[in-house]
């Protein structure tokens, strides 16, 4: 029996080596990943999933073994039951967080032989939307919930200077390990001199744009108006949303929407707002506006949305009296003075024509 024990050991320390496959993933925070493992199918399966020397999940004897699993893990892993027959032991790995990136380990042992693979699992934040707005005489670019780390750039058009670009922009963590960048630069010339465009790209290439413009328009009560909105050249998409709100006094309302592909209109302002669909659909999202009212004074937005790319717009609006409303309050009000003078002269008159004759009254009695 030693002398077969001894072959036997002879025999698996000749047998050749080779080093484990490796494959990488990249999967998506706080959504479910699949990390791939394969074996020569075969009976009396036994499966390890380990990282860094802690069990993630194990089966044998045809059932998950739990009990040494990490507990990070717990609640967490899932092997495919109706697959394991099959050679199929990729692990289902549900609510990715940071943390859980890191080189993973399958082991699986048959009747057949063991098997090891390697899993390079990288969890990534991709960007979901960059917001722009104008805070005093700063613009202000913002994105949450990143990682890893994105870079930010800044751009005008008509373009600039890249050195009056130049920005802080600090990033910070947050406690599940995603990034939080802030980005701002000082306004150049008057407020309506520039589009502002910051794009935030991700560490894998993706860019996500947003630019804005700043604008004011006069208008008169009771007339009517456009508020024009042009989308920049670089605005392509066919697939979009236009969207129109006015924000007044802190409190904004959606004035209307518009889906490219639908061309399907929500108006919630009814017959006192529009805007013409062939034009939107060629980058002209203009808002016409009918019987204005001192209500209707505010900012008006404008936004071009689509997927990586959106344009603002914002525009002060200002309403001043109707110049045929201040000529006839003119004339009311020259009316009235003219009135009151003759009023007065009448009082005056009277008094001194009363003490007239209470004078000669007076002589007579005497």
């Amino acid at each position: 029996m030693a002398w077969a024990a001894a072959v036997i050991l002879f025999w698996v320390w000749t047998l050749p080596f080779t080093e484990p496959t490796e494959s990488n993933v990249i999967c998506i925070f706080s959504e479910d990943c699949i990390l791939p493992c394969s074996f020569q199918a075969a009976s009396d399966e036994v499966i390890h999933w380990n990282r860094n020397q802690t069990s993630v999940h194990a089966y044998y004897h045809d059932a998950d073994r739990l009990t040494q699993q990490d507990h990070r893990f717990k609640g967490r892993t899932f092997l495919f039951k109706d697959l394991i027959k099959k050679g199929n032991a990729s692990l289902l790995l549900r609510n990715c967080t940071i943390q859980d990136s890191g080189r993973y380990h399958c082991y699986t042992s048959t009747k057949q032989g063991n098997q090891d693979k390697l899993v390079n699992m990288k969890v990534h934040a991709p960007i979901q939307s960059v917001n722009i707005t104008k805070m005093g005489q700063e613009v202000i670019c913002s994105s949450q919930d990143i990682y890893p780390a994105p870079s930010v750039s800044w751009a005008t058009d008509p373009p600039t200077q890249s050195d009056m670009l130049n920005g802080s922009t600090p990033t910070t963590l947050d406690l599940r390990g995603l990034y939080l960048v802030w980005s701002k630069i000082m306004m150049l010339g008057n407020v309506s001199d520039y589009t502002y465009i910051c794009s935030v790209t991700s560490a894998d290439g993706m860019k996500w744009t947003t630019s804005m413009r700043q604008q004011e328009i006069y208008g008169e009560n009771g007339g009517d108006m456009t508020i024009p909105c042009l989308a920049p050249e670089t605005f392509k998409p066919h697939d979009f949303t236009l969207t129109w709100t006015l924000t007044r006094a802190n409190k904004s309302e959606v004035i209307l929407t518009f889906q490219s592909l639908t061309r399907q209109i929500s108006n919630q302002w009814k017959s006192q707002a529009r805007v013409d669909p062939d034009q939107v659909l060629s980058g002209n999202g203009s808002l016409w506006l009918q019987n204005l009212r001192n209500a209707h004074t505010g900012t008006y937005s404008c936004t071009f949305s689509a997927f990586q790319i959106q344009h603002l717009v914002h525009t002060d609006v200002i309403l001043a009296p109707r110049k045929d409303d201040q000529g006839f309050r003119i004339h009311a009000s020259t009316i009235a003075a003219f009135v009151l003078a003759v009023l007065l002269g009448f009082i005056i008159f009277s008094v001194i024509h009363l003490r007239h004759l209470w004078s000669i009254r007076k002589i007579q009695e005497i």
